[in-house]
């Protein structure tokens, strides 16, 4: 009985899994400020059904970041370092996609998307990493679990979700540099 608590001990103890896929020496990284690519002024967006844009994502998309690297851990954010390894990133699009309507045919349910492209470079500029990296948030316009007779409808703006969209692009983008698989 001794030897099976201790062996059960062991191996709780021992089986220890993490996603610290970590293989940079660096131990710091400079930030820099995110670039918006989006031209909110070209033929396709002027006949698009938006009724929102995003003003200043690229900002609130850079604080998330930091943000993001500062709880993760293993890289600290500086602002000058001449060894520390350098993310830039870009905003290329915005995009927000239907995924369900209702037996009214209206908009029920929507998905945001923001598509973004990182480089990391080292002190030297030599590219350690160059990807494109997509965060994803959905939405109803109404709450699912309400019932159409009893008057009560709860809807979600699209603000609100992009809220959830610059977190979910921040943990990509930090996953995506830190993690190796």
């Amino acid at each position: 009985m001794k030897k099976f608590l201790v062996l059960l001990f062991l191996i709780i103890v021992g089986c220890g899994y993490t996603t610290r896929g970590f293989v940079y020496t660096q131990s710091t990284i400079i930030i820099k400020p995110v670039i918006n690519n989006i031209d909110i002024s070209s033929e396709n967006r002027k006949y698009s059904d938006y009724t929102s844009f995003p003003i200043l994502i690229e900002n609130r998309l850079t604080n998330e970041i930091v943000s993001k690297f500062n709880i993760e851990g293993n890289l600290k954010v500086v602002s000058e370092d001449p060894n520390a390894l350098v993310l830039v990133c870009t905003v290329n699009d915005y995009s927000r996609d239907t995924l369900r309507y209702n037996n009214a045919d209206e908009v029920d349910e929507q998905r945001l998307r923001l598509n973004t492209h990182i480089k990391l470079t080292d002190g030297d500029g030599k590219i350690l990493q160059e990807k494109s990296v997509s965060g994803e948030a959905t939405y109803y316009l109404e709450d699912p679990n309400t019932n159409s007779n009893d008057g009560v409808v709860v809807r979600r703006s699209e603000s609100a979700a992009q809220l959830d969209l610059i977190d979910d692009t921040a943990r990509r983008i930090c996953e995506a540099v830190t993690e190796e698989w």
